[in-house]
């Protein structure tokens, strides 16, 4: 895995708190391809139906995903904390717009 790669990240990425003590680690990481058990990274959909993926790090270990990963937009330790991102993603989308099309939101921030 020692080539790297660039993702794609909105420009105001939102962190967990645990994820977000390691804000830098994490960052460093994903541009090393070395991804670490139970980092969940929440990225735009890739079905096109629904709004956000919440994907383990450790996926990103397969070549089709690390190469098709939609622009990701935050980072948890834990899936309960990946929830809460999502929820906190979600309140500040209806608090800013009054709608919960976290797409458009996150875009907006893009």
């Amino acid at each position: 895995m020692g080539s790297e790669t660039v993702f794609s990240y909105l420009n105001r990425l939102y962190y967990g708190r645990k994820a977000g003590q390691m804000k830098s680690k994490i960052l460093k990481a994903m541009k090393r391809n070395a991804f670490f058990p139970g980092l969940y990274i929440i990225t735009f959909a890739s079905n096109g139906v629904d709004q956000l993926d919440i994907i383990g790090a450790e996926n990103l270990n397969r070549t089709y995903i690390r190469e098709n990963l939609p622009p990701v937009a935050g980072f948890a330790v834990g899936r309960a904390e990946a929830f809460e991102v999502v929820r906190q993603m979600t309140e500040d989308a209806y608090r800013e717009t009054g709608s919960c099309d976290l797409q458009t939101y996150l875009s907006m921030l893009h």
